[in-house]
């Protein structure tokens, strides 16, 4: 057995003691705190992360939230629809869902009149049925697809913002103690909408399809429901405004981490409170 001499055994335990007093008083991460020492050293208690970086005061968080803001707010647009090699007519052809003839009387309908994806007029026209179309989408994005009965809109209802829900038509559907988050989409998977909840939760994403009529039912009962933590601000507003009403917000609601991101035409703000988490959305100018 190997063994340690006192000065060893003295070093490890200073080592320790170090970590957990760094721990216990954590440094100001706003490299221009004008706090002094005391002020930089508080207790973790009395300040609040950011992007998991610790801020001894409002006045540190919110210089540092601007920052956070501005770059969310720079960060590109929402990339363009994924295509896939082999389209959604020709998936459901080869299944044998539809024959050569409805799948032609369906795409030139889809010609003539803009708005529709072809499964909504393979499925309008009574050539596929809502199911075997779900189906096919599941094999584009190798995706499971979920049995209606896997929806629950109570269920985690309040776990993420309802207008980007609705924007992304997409749900929460199960969560992990392993902190995997489900999300359910119905019209094919948005990997940025996946990245961006990634960061702003802290977990990881695994995505699945539904049925459009049951992604539709969900949302309709969603949004009829009050969410006392979504808060949307869809004038334009500045770096400055954005930290300055986070940060208002973050005091208000005793949060002890913040998150910000972009996701789609939002910036989004994760507060975890002791309570509900709360999401700020603030529409991207």
């Amino acid at each position: 057995m190997e063994s340690y001499g006192f000065g060893g055994f003295f070093g490890q335990w200073i080592g320790r003691t170090l970590l957990r007093c760094r721990a216990a008083f954590p440094r100001c991460a706003w490299p221009e705190c004008s706090a002094g020492l005391t002020g930089r050293w508080l207790p973790a208690a009395h300040g609040i992360l950011l992007q998991q970086q610790w801020y001894c005061s409002p006045q540190c968080f919110e210089s540092a939230a601007r920052r956070c803001f501005a770059r969310a707010g720079n960060s590109p647009s929402p990339a363009p629809p994924v295509r896939h090699r082999l389209p959604l007519g020709l998936v459901l052809l080869s299944r044998g869902h539809v024959s050569n003839a409805q799948l032609r009387s369906a795409l030139q309908a889809q010609q003539e009149s803009s708005g529709k994806r072809i499964g909504e007029w393979l499925e309008e026209m009574g050539f596929a049925s809502e199911r075997q179309i779900t189906a096919a989408v599941g094999i584009q994005w190798a995706c499971p697809v979920l049995p209606d009965s896997a929806i629950s809109p109570q269920s985690l209802r309040t776990l993420l913002p309802l207008p980007l829900l609705e924007n992304f038509r997409m749900l929460p559907v199960h969560f992990t103690r392993e902190r995997v988050l489900y999300v359910a989409f119905s019209e094919g998977v948005d990997y940025t909408a996946l990245y961006a909840i990634e960061q702003a939760m802290d977990c990881r994403t695994e995505a699945c399809l539904v049925g459009r009529s049951s992604m539709n039912s969900a949302l309709l009962q969603l949004a009829g429901e009050p969410r006392a933590g979504d808060f949307v601000f869809e004038r334009g507003h500045d770096d400055q405004e954005m930290a300055r009403i986070t940060c208002g917000c973050a005091i208000k609601l005793g949060a002890h981490s913040v998150r910000i991101v972009a996701c789609g035409d939002y910036v989004w703000a994760r507060l975890e409170t002791s309570a509900q988490p709360a999401n700020l959305l603030f529409r991207r100018s």
